[in-house]
């Protein structure tokens, strides 16, 4: 690997660590905050699926296809902060690809994030923001290949919705996958989940 593209993932790599240390910081330090200001918790689960978008360099070889996400959401009432720890699925099914004939294969991306989510006022439906990192474990569909895992950061924008009983949620996240240059470099994906909260 040449000295410069090698400085280069040191770097990027350096910097997502640092990243993901202040993510923790700021999540234990939310629920301190948290426990001292209201002694009634709150949590949910979730489940959603939807579409999962390749972007940049993985939309050369992949198209659009689905993500599956389970969830646990906590809370304290009435504080606009919460933690939501994700376990998500993300597949991708090959591009056909003609000129020139490129031999190209499925692909799925699974992860477990940590994420901070800050929710604005709102009564029947209320808008949130949602940033947070995790490990990426990535696998090309080829018999005998090996899954790799990789640190990344995820942010987006979601609305919640209620639906009798059960609270709804549609959400867009854009997903971002530390990866060596020798590796593919990184990788960017953008799914579109609806699901529900109980």
């Amino acid at each position: 690997m040449p000295a410069r593209a090698l400085a280069h993932y040191v770097f990027l790599a350096d910097k997502m660590k640092r990243s993901l240390h202040i993510l923790v910081v700021w999540t234990l330090a939310s629920i301190l905050l948290s426990s001292q200001a209201s002694a009634q918790k709150t949590y949910a689960l979730g489940i959603g699926g939807g579409a999962a978008i390749p972007v940049g360099k993985l939309s050369n070889t992949q198209t659009t296809g689905f993500n599956g996400i389970v969830a646990l959401a906590l809370g304290v009432a009435d504080l606009p902060i919460g933690v939501r720890l994700d376990g998500i699925y993300d597949s991708f099914s090959r591009k056909t690809i003609t000129s020139p004939p490129t031999t190209t294969y499925g692909f799925r991306i699974a992860g477990i994030l940590a994420n901070l989510i800050y929710a604005f006022p709102g009564t029947t439906a209320k808008s949130y923001i949602v940033t947070g990192g995790g490990l990426y474990n990535t696998k090309f569909d080829i018999p005998g290949t090996k899954a790799e895992n990789h640190w990344g950061l995820n942010a987006g924008v979601g609305v919640t919705f209620a639906v009798g009983p059960v609270a709804s949620f549609l959400e867009s996240r854009y997903h971002f996958i530390s990866r060596e240059p020798t590796k593919g470099g990184v990788l960017h994906f953008v799914p579109i989940t609806l699901g529900v909260m109980f």
